[in-house]
């Protein structure tokens, strides 16, 4: 048995840093003092409610400091904490609680109805509030009122023990319950810490989903850890991410590609000083986003990185000497985790030649729960096979071009979506773009494109851009014009959502022109 206990990180710092701000909600601030005072008061309370290393208690809630302090509590007595997607129906919430097994879920009063219809199969399911709600609910603040003083000693678990399972967004297939270890959310703080050079004086601001590894890993914990701050929002929110970046002096965040102009929008209104801000983490920003990005944080490294739930968030980071000159790339590993770029016999793919990217390392889980034919699957040879296509340039930087089941196969060839993406995003008006493969009879699938535009796109210009840049076959039969792209907490573009939206929608330009949507039938020399 050892010491890697996640809870640890609080109890050095509250006599380290005793005095300085831990976190921040709203009108509440805790010292770390304080923090640790209160997670111990909870853990107390939830012990004595019946929780016990093991136990799994799931967790329905937006950005509440009571989730965090839960997930804490839960750590120090070995049990392991369940964060669950609240945008999920009840029959789905349901399901999940099921197949993890949780004894009891927290939740808050925005969700207290959606949380108590999917737990009304479940009568063996305790209900517990984070924040106060009517009804036969165990009110946390409460429990850890009763318990105020009380210190519970951290439960010893060595690097394999169970800290969260967290189910995937499912973008490509059904959710699936990711195990994460205390082994995994130790090296990962740690590869946060060196990667983002996390110090005491650190001010994070934190609205991702804590239900998903970007809210509570990236950096997440590891803000504790290095002694700073978070401050935690509800929800995005642009106007007040800008007062929190001023009146809190934020020093990083991480944000969705699809949040920067919002973010940008608000801000031409309410001139914030932004120039607190020395990193900014998102994903698939394009050309125009990033130019964006350099105008709101000009003090700021912006780091394109990629990660999965699977690898307890970022893998892989652009530095900041070369966020400019390799803008589009991923970067370079973190630190204690090695990637590869491998060809279907799982060899590794030449400089500039595309493959399937696998890592390995601490921060990578050991598989998904109760599901040995799917970790079989991911998790072979040592390595996790992320589904990503990507390649390495010669000073070994990645780019990540596709997911292996985005890519389209059309008349014997499989074309990239990413690179058609690419394209568009290079025309001055596109912000975002996603490219999905619609069903066709003859060459198998075709290219559609889904765009967030500034005023004045036109979709017939947009066809005219690829044209000069890509071969016939690449240009997309149609394309839509949409005011936002969906995606998961971490800003990834949801295809299979597109997918099943396009069938009830009307494209701004498709082949034929005299047609509303392009026949099968109609030829073209592609």
């Amino acid at each position: 048995m050892s010491t890697a206990n996640l809870a640890r990180i609080l109890g050095v710092n509250a006599v380290r840093f005793a005095d300085r701000d831990a976190l921040v909600f709203e009108d509440r601030r805790w010292t770390y003092r304080e923090l640790d005072a209160d997670v111990n008061a909870l853990a107390a309370g939830i012990a004595a409610d019946g929780v016990a290393q093991g136990g799994r208690v799931a967790v329905v809630a937006n950005n509440v400091p009571e989730f965090l302090m839960l997930s804490l509590a839960l750590a120090k007595l070995g049990a392991v904490c369940v964060p669950l997607n609240y945008r999920l129906a009840p029959g789905e919430l349901e399901h999940l609680m099921e197949r993890a097994e949780v004894e009891a879920v927290a939740t808050v009063p925005e969700f207290a109805e959606l949380t108590a219809r999917a737990v009304a199969r479940l009568p063996l399911v305790r209900r517990l509030a984070l924040e106060p709600i009517d009804g036969t609910w165990t009110d946390l603040r409460a429990l850890t009122a009763a318990h105020r003083g009380e210190r519970v000693r951290d439960v010893e678990l060595d690097d394999a023990a169970l800290q969260r399972i967290v189910y995937t967004s499912g973008t490509t297939s059904l959710p699936k319950g990711v195990m994460l270890t205390h082994g995994n959310v130790n090296a990962n703080m740690h590869a946060q810490i060196v990667e983002l050079g996390l110090r005491p004086t650190d001010r994070i601001l934190n609205f991702a989903p804590l239900y998903h590894v970007g809210g509570t890993d990236l950096p997440g914990y590891a803000i504790w850890h290095a002694g700073g701050c978070m401050v935690v929002q509800r929800r995005f929110e642009p106007a007040g991410i800008l007062t929190a970046i001023e009146a809190e002096g934020i020093t990083g965040m991480v944000v969705a590609a699809t949040m920067l102009d919002m973010i940008r929008r608000a801000a031409d209104t309410t001139g914030a000083d932004l120039s607190s801000v020395r990193w900014l983490i998102f994903s698939q920003v394009t050309s125009a986003l990033f130019k964006v990005a350099r105008g709101l944080f000009p003090n700021a490294r912006l780091i394109e990185g990629y990660g999965l739930t699977e690898t307890c968030s970022g893998l892989t980071y652009l530095d900041e000497a070369h966020m400019e000159s390799k803008q589009g790339s991923v970067g370079l590993p973190v630190p204690w985790v090695d990637v590869r770029v491998v060809d279907a016999e799982g060899n590794d793919a030449g400089v500039g030649e595309d493959g399937e990217v696998i890592a390995r390392g601490p921060k990578v889980s050991p598989g998904y729960l109760d599901d040995p034919a799917a970790t079989a699957e991911a998790f072979r040879g040592g390595w996790f096979h992320t589904g990503d296509v990507g390649c390495f340039d010669d000073d070994g930087y990645l780019y990540i071009r596709d997911r292996l089941k985005d890519m389209i196969r059309s008349g014997g060839e499989n074309m990239s979506s990413a690179e058609i993406e690419n394209v568009l995003a290079d025309h001055p008006l596109v912000l975002a773009a996603s490219v999905v493969g619609a069903p066709h009879p003859r060459w198998v699938e075709v290219p559609v494109a889904f765009v967030v535009g500034k005023p004045g796109l036109v979709a017939d210009d947009l066809i005219e851009h690829v044209r000069r840049r890509l071969g016939k076959f690449k240009v997309p039969k149609e394309v839509y014009v949409v005011e936002e792209l969906p995606t998961n907490p971490s800003g990834k573009v949801l295809k299979r959502a597109l997918r099943e939206l396009r069938p009830a929608m009307t494209p701004d330009w498709a082949y034929p022109e005299q047609s509303r949507r392009w026949s099968p039938g109609d030829a073209e020399d592609e």
